[in-house]
């Protein structure tokens, strides 16, 4: 792949999965309040995940910043 373009698109994907893992954050943020309680064997992350089905999203924007700085690093590194 080219140095340019692998580049690009890592910063599409680092861009494109902090958005989505800022979503997610408020979406917890959001449903917090209509919990009557913790539960404490999970964790309280796990918690809500599990009440808001947002294991996948979750995941899924962590791989992607993961995968974004992975390419860009790799661009930068051949420069």
């Amino acid at each position: 792949m080219n140095q340019n373009k692998s580049y690009l698109i890592g910063s599409f994907l680092i861009l494109s999965g902090t958005i989505l893992l800022g979503i997610m954050h408020l979406a917890i943020a959001m449903y917090i309040p209509s919990m009557t309680g913790w539960a404490s064997p999970p964790g309280k992350l796990a918690t809500v995940l599990n009440g808001i089905m947002g294991w996948v999203p979750y995941i899924f924007s962590i791989v992607q910043i993961v995968i974004g700085t992975t390419l860009v690093w790799n661009s930068l590194k051949k420069a």
